[in-house]
């Protein structure tokens, strides 16, 4: 188990979390719809940044999977750039793990108001659940 740092300056903080639909860009050119789920962290040095999992048709992920550029547009306009951070795509899955950067909410109001989908969530068979606004990836 990899421990996180627990310095002041080296402490993310958990935003929230969002979720939806939007347009796979590549190039500024609409490649595929997907849904997205995106959990948001606060950087120490005011940063923000996500993680989470993007869904599309298989065929749809694997023409996109690892390729640089990614975008996605969310339905509610903002433009996000994705970095798929797994190394190999298993086959015919309809789901990847991205990191996120881009146009992301800064508060943590605006990222629980972001999302339409329940607390809980399926992640790969594995029931997750959010963590409190005051909680710390430390505090987990």
């Amino acid at each position: 188990m990899r421990r996180i740092s627990t310095k002041a300056n080296a402490i993310v903080r958990y935003l929230g979390r969002i979720a939806g639909d939007g347009s796979v860009r590549i190039d500024g050119e609409m490649v595929a719809r997907a849904a997205y789920d995106f959990d948001g962290f606060a950087a120490p040095r005011g940063g923000v940044m996500g993680s989470g999992e993007i869904t599309l048709a298989p065929s749809d992920l694997e023409a996109v999977f690892g390729r640089l550029g990614v975008q996605l547009l969310t339905d509610d306009g903002r433009l996000l750039d994705l970095k798929f951070s797994e190394k190999e795509l298993r086959p015919a899955t309809d789901a990847a793990h991205v990191d996120v950067s881009g146009d992301l909410p800064r508060s943590p109001a605006e990222w629980r108001a972001g999302s339409a989908r329940g607390i809980e969530r399926h992640t790969r068979g594995v029931c997750r659940r959010d963590l409190g606004e005051d909680q710390t990836l430390d505090s987990v």
